[in-house]
C-alpha cells in the first residue's frame, strides 16, 4: 500500500492482507486499552492479562518483523482473518469508499487500441476535410431541392438582413453585416421586425453606420413585427441559406468584419469567401463537417468505456474512476486530432492559401481540447483533495491524542509497579 498521501503512482494502490491483519492486531490492542483505561476511571477491577500483553508488546520492530509478530499472534489467539469493514467505523469506511472511487484507474492494453484507432478517425478526417465537406455540401444540396426548403426561401424572399447594396454586396455579403450570423441573433432579428437593414462599413479610419428600408429596386422590405413571426422568418431564411455552398458564417464571425483593424477585417472577409465559392470558412466547413470527426471519436470511445463498464459491473453507469479515465482517454484522441488540424492549417498557409487556411482549423475539436483539458486537470485536483491524509496529518492526528484524559490516565497506569 501506498504511504498516506503518496500520489507519485497516481493508482489505485489495494489493501493487501497483511496491511489488514496489522490493522486488525492493532485495533485489538486499542480495544484492551480502552478497557483498560474506562476501568480505571471508573475504579473498577482492570484485566491484568490484558495489561501485561499491551506492556510486553514489543517495540522498535520493522513492519516485516511487526507483520510476522501478528500472524503468530492471530495463530495463537485464534482470532481468524480480519475484515476491513469489521476494523473501520461507518465514517472511515465512507472515506476509504470514497479515496477509492476518485483514484485515478490505469489504462489497459485495449484502451490505448481504442485510443490510436479513434485518434486515427479524427486525423483521417481532418486530412482529408475538403473532400468531407465537399460530401456533406452534396448531401445539403439534395434538401436545398426539397419542396419544404423552396418554400421557405420564398416566404422570406425579400427580407432587410439580405441587402446587397453597395459596400454590402457580392458572393460574401453574408459576413458583412449581423443579419446572417447566428452569434448575434437578436440584431438580425430586430431588422426583421423593423424591416430596416442596419450594417456598418470603414471609411478613412472612420467608421459609418447605415441603414436601409427599401431594397436596391425600390421596393420596401419584407418586416415581421409580432416577435414569433420574426423568429419563424429568420430560422426559415437561416435554413434555406444553410443548404448554400457560401452557408452561413460562423457564430460572431460578422464582428470581426466591424474591428478597426483593416488586415482583421480583410482576413474575415477573406477566410469567409475563399478562392472558390463555398469552399471558406463558413458554419459547414467550420463547425458540422469537422464535427462529424469529432463525434464519430466520441461514439468509438464511450462505447468503449460504457461497455467495459458494463462487464465489470452489470451495468454501463461509470464510477468516478472510470468517468475520470474516459476523459483522459477522450483528450488523448482529440489532442491527435487537433495537431493535425493546426499541421495543415499551417502547412496551406505556408503554401499559399492565406487567410483560407482557416478553413483547415477543425474548431470543435479545438475547443473540445480545452474542455477535456480543464476537466482533467480538475480530477486531478479532486483526486488529490480526496486522497489520503499525508504522514504529517496522521501524526499530528495521533499525537492530540496523547493530550486526552484517558492519554494521561494511561500514562500513570504504566507508571504504577503493581502493573509492571
Amino acid at each position: 500500500m501506498s504511504a498516506p498521501g503518496d500520489n507519485s503512482s497516481d493508482q489505485v494502490s489495494p489493501i493487501d492482507e497483511d496491511y489488514v491483519g496489522n490493522l486488525g492486531a492493532l485495533t485489538r490492542d486499542v480495544a484492551d486499552i480502552e478497557m483498560i483505561a474506562a476501568a480505571a476511571l471508573s475504579d473498577k477491577p482492570i484485566d491484568h492479562a490484558a495489561t501485561q500483553r499491551i506492556v510486553s508488546t514489543s517495540a522498535g520492530l520493522t513492519y516485516s518483523d511487526l507483520t510476522a509478530h501478528h500472524r503468530q499472534r492471530c495463530a495463537v489467539e485464534g482470532w481468524g482473518e480480519s475484515d476491513i469493514a469489521d476494523i473501520l467505523d461507518p465514517i472511515a469506511l465512507r472515506q476509504l469508499d470514497g479515496w477509492r472511487a476518485a483514484q485515478r484507474v490505469p489504462w489497459e492494453r485495449g484502451d490505448l487500441v481504442v485510443v490510436g484507432f479513434s485518434g486515427l478517425i479524427g486525423a483521417l478526417g481532418n486530412l482529408y476535410d475538403s473532400q468531407v465537406d465537399t460530401a456533406v455540401l452534396s448531401g445539403l444540396s439534395v434538401l436545398k431541392k426539397t419542396d419544404l426548403l423552396r418554400r421557405w426561401e420564398r416566404e422570406t424572399a425579400r427580407l432587410p438582413i439580405d441587402y446587397t447594396g453597395p459596400k454590402f454586396g457580392g458572393p460574401a455579403h453574408r459576413v458583412r453585416s449581423a443579419g446572417h450570423d447566428i452569434g448575434r441573433f437578436f440584431n438580425a432579428l430586430n431588422q426583421i421586425r423593423t424591416g430596416t437593414f442596419e450594417g456598418t462599413w470603414w471609411e478613412d479610419g472612420r467608421r459609418m453606420f447605415e441603414k436601409v428600408a427599401t431594397t436596391r429596386s425600390g421596393l420596401p422590405f419584407a418586416r415581421a413585427p409580432e416577435r414569433h413571426l420574426a423568429v419563424a422568418l429568420l430560422l426559415k431564411h437561416w435554413a434555406a441559406d444553410f443548404v448554400t455552398p457560401m452557408n452561413l458564417p460562423l457564430p460572431g464571425w460578422t464582428l470581426l468584419g466591424e474591428m478597426p483593424n483593416a488586415d482583421l477585417r480583410k482576413f474575415a472577409n477573406d477566410a469567409y469567401a475563399g478562392t472558390n465559392s463555398g469552399d471558406g470558412l463558413n458554419l459547414r466547413s467550420g463547425m458540422l463537417t469537422p464535427g462529424l470527426g469529432m463525434l464519430a471519436t466520441e461514439v468509438v470511445l464511450r462505447t468503449h468505456t460504457h461497455l467495459g463498464a458494463y462487464r465489470s459491473t452489470g451495468t454501463p453507469r461509470l464510477a468516478t474512476s472510470a468517468a475520470a479515465k474516459r476523459t483522459e482517454m477522450l483528450l488523448a484522441a482529440h489532442a491527435a486530432a487537433g495537431a493535425i488540424s493546426l499541421s495543415k492549417t499551417t502547412a496551406a498557409a505556408i503554401a499559399g492559401e492565406n487567410a483560407v487556411a482557416a478553413r483547415h482549423l477543425n474548431i470543435p475539436v479545438l475547443v473540445r481540447v480545452g474542455m477535456l483539458a480543464l476537466k482533467v486537470r480538475s480530477d486531478a485536483a479532486a483526486r488529490a483533495a480526496a486522497g489520503a491524509p499525508s504522514w504529517e496529518e496522521l501524526l499530528a492526528h495521533d499525537a492530540a491524542t496523547w493530550t486526552l484524559p484517558e492519554a494521561v490516565t494511561m500514562a500513570d497506569l504504566w507508571d504504577r509497579p503493581e502493573l509492571g
